[in-house]
């Protein structure tokens, strides 16, 4: 699986332009196909960064990492400015985002295999996600069917995911696209709220 796009050359330098079709050209056809559905678009990352930009960013941390788009295209656009986290638990997809952050050279960015759900990293400054629970509450467009759809699974892991996140400290702030589960998160505030690329971007601030 590794050689199908590091066999590409080339490196990607800040301020060339960037879509979503030239990232999906990296990846194995089975991902490339779900990148409408899981990876998180260019502009949303894009507008990621701009948000950031004015921010003081101890690190940030994606919850739910996949193919590792976020977190490698935000630190190509930030120059690794700051750490970023990706956690992901799938085990081929930590091998895709570790070469393609090879591949790249980018630098200050560190994968965890690990489930946040049970696993929470607590004590960073910024939070992203994209609809993390997504694959417990849908069948279409799934990654695979290693995990179990049904309303119970997504009501408990929603509920756990909120216990977490109560748990941040004031000021701390999450990124979501596409929401996190849920429309009301107890303790939070919001920042920011639009539209891009058909999903709703939002800042939250915990209280």
């Amino acid at each position: 699986m590794r050689n199908k796009f590091l066999d590409k050359k080339g490196k990607f330098v800040v301020g060339d332009p960037m879509t979503d079709e030239i990232w999906d050209s990296f990846l194995p056809k089975k991902f490339k196909l779900l990148s409408p559905y899981q990876w998180t678009p260019i502009p949303v990352i894009e507008r990621t960064w701009k948000y950031l930009s004015n921010e003081q960013v101890k690190s940030v941390v994606d919850l739910g990492s996949g193919v590792g788009k976020f977190c490698i295209y935000l630190s190509l656009l930030s120059k690794s400015s700051f750490p970023i986290l990706g956690l992901e638990d799938r085990e081929d997809l930590v091998v895709i985002s570790d070469s393609l952050k090879t591949k790249w050279g980018v630098k200050n960015i560190n994968w965890e295999k690990t489930n946040f759900l049970n696993q929470f990293p607590f004590g960073h400054s910024h939070y992203y996600c994209f609809n993390p629970l997504y694959e417990t509450m849908k069948g279409n467009h799934s990654i695979d069917i290693s995990k179990g759809k049904s309303a119970k699974q997504f009501l408990n892991d929603l509920q756990t995911f909120k216990q977490n996140l109560i748990l941040l400290k004031p000021k701390t702030k999450l990124i979501t696209f596409h929401g996190f589960g849920g429309s009301y998160l107890p303790g939070f505030k919001t920042l920011l709220k639009e539209e891009i690329v058909g999903g709703e971007f939002r800042v939250w601030e915990k209280e």
